[in-house]
C-alpha cells in the first residue's frame, strides 16, 4: 500500500514534465527571427568572354571526278602534295577520242564544201530550196558533234578547280575506271573555319564581322584573330543551342583540318539586372530568390536567370532593381518568415 501511494504522488510531477516543452517553446528564445546576409539587385553595364572549343575544318573541301570512261594514264599527285589552280591532276587515255574528233572534223568540212557548193548553184536555178536547207542541217549537226567531241575530250582531263592540297588519292595509272569514279580530294586550306554550339541566351549578343580571338593546341598558346563568318538562322529546340562559324584567315602555316581549337568571345557590353550567384535558389518548381519585403518578411519568388558573370547572374524576369534578396542564411526560410538583417542592427 505505501508503494501505490508513493506512485501516486509521483504522478502530478511526471505530468508536469511532460507539460514542460510547451513553456519553453513559448519563450521568447524562440520567437527571435532568423539572421540572414541581404544584398540588393542593381543594374549594371557589364560584358561576358566565353570560351567554346572547336574543331578547325577547310572551308572548302572538293571530290574530283571522271565524267568519262578509260583507263588512267597520268595521276601525277599524292597525298599532301600541293597544287596549283589549273595543275593537271588526272589524265585518261583519250586516243580513241582523238580520232573520233578527227572524223567529226572531216566530215563537218565535208559539209562546209557542199553547202557553198549548192549556193552556188542556187543563183543558176538548178538546185530546189529543200535541198539547200539539208544541206545547212547537216552542217549544223556536223558542227555539234565535233562541239561534242571537243567537251568529251576536255572531260578526259581533271584540272585543279583552286589552289589547295590533296587530302585523298583512290586510283593509280593504269587503272581502267568508269564514269564518275572518285579519283581525289582537293581541300582549300587558305581559310579554315570552325563551328561553334552556343547557348541562345548568348546569340543575340553576337554578330557577324565580330572578331575573336582563338589557340590552336597544336601549335601552342600564341593567339590567332577570326572573325564570326556565319550565324545560323535555327536554334536547336531540345538543346536550345545554335550554331555560328568562325573564319581563320589567314591561317597559321602549321594550321591543319581536323586540329582542336579554342576560341574566346567577348559579347558585347550592355545592361543587366544582376544579383550575386549564391543568392539563387533551386527546386522541383524551378528557380527562385528570397526577396525581404515590408516588415522584414520573407517571399519566395521565382525568377528567370540569364548569363553568368563571374560571381553574379543576370535575372532576366521576376525581379525589379532595388529589392534585397538573401544571400546568406537560408535554413528555415519559407514564406512569410520573418528575418533580422545581419548588418542592420535596427531590424527586428
Amino acid at each position: 500500500m505505501k508503494r501505490l501511494y508513493l506512485l501516486f504522488c509521483l504522478l502530478p510531477g511526471l505530468t508536469a514534465c511532460d507539460k514542460a516543452p510547451d513553456s519553453a517553446d513559448k519563450s521568447p528564445r524562440a520567437q527571435r527571427a532568423v539572421v540572414v546576409e541581404t544584398a540588393v539587385a542593381s543594374r549594371g553595364d557589364v560584358a561576358r568572354s566565353i570560351q567554346r572549343n572547336g574543331t578547325l575544318r577547310a572551308r572548302r573541301v572538293v571530290q574530283l571526278s571522271l565524267q568519262q570512261e578509260g583507263q588512267l594514264l597520268e595521276l601525277p599527285y599524292h597525298e599532301g602534295d600541293r597544287v596549283a589552280q589549273g595543275a593537271l591532276l588526272a589524265q585518261l587515255d583519250d586516243t580513241l577520242l582523238q580520232a573520233k574528233l578527227k572524223k567529226s572534223q572531216a566530215q563537218r568540212h565535208q559539209a562546209e564544201q557542199d553547202l557553198n557548193r549548192l549556193k552556188r548553184l542556187k543563183n543558176s536555178r538548178v538546185v530546189a530550196e529543200d535541198e539547200l536547207s539539208r544541206a545547212v542541217t547537216a552542217l549544223d549537226v556536223a558542227r555539234a558533234e565535233e562541239e561534242e567531241l571537243r567537251i568529251s575530250l576536255q572531260q578526259t582531263r581533271i584540272l585543279a578547280p583552286f589552289e589547295g592540297i590533296i587530302s585523298e588519292r583512290l586510283a593509280e595509272p593504269g587503272d581502267t575506271l568508269s564514269r564518275f569514279s572518285h579519283l581525289l580530294s582537293l581541300i582549300d586550306v587558305s581559310s579554315l573555319t570552325t563551328e561553334l554550339q552556343l547557348s541562345e541566351m548568348v546569340l543575340p549578343g553576337l554578330h557577324i564581322g565580330d572578331e575573336v580571338s582563338l589557340t590552336i593546341d597544336a601549335l601552342g598558346p600564341q593567339q590567332h584573330r577570326g572573325t564570326i563568318e556565319r550565324i545560323h538562322p535555327m536554334v536547336d529546340e531540345a538543346s536550345r543551342q545554335g550554331t555560328i562559324e568562325v573564319i581563320l584567315s589567314p591561317p597559321p602555316a602549321a594550321a591543319q583540318p581536323g586540329q582542336l581549337c579554342r576560341v574566346q568571345l567577348q559579347l558585347r557590353r550592355s545592361e543587366r539586372l544582376l544579383v550575386p550567384y549564391n543568392a539563387l535558389r533551386r527546386d522541383s518548381r524551378g528557380e527562385f530568390l528570397y526577396v525581404v519585403t515590408e516588415g522584414s518578411k520573407i517571399t519566395r519568388r521565382a525568377i528567370l536567370s540569364g548569363l553568368h558573370f563571374a560571381e553574379r547572374v543576370e535575372v532576366l524576369d521576376g525581379l525589379d532593381a532595388g529589392e534585397r534578396i538573401v544571400t546568406r542564411g537560408f535554413l528555415g526560410l519559407s514564406d512569410g518568415t520573418t528575418v533580422k538583417l545581419a548588418n542592420d542592427k535596427t531590424t527586428p
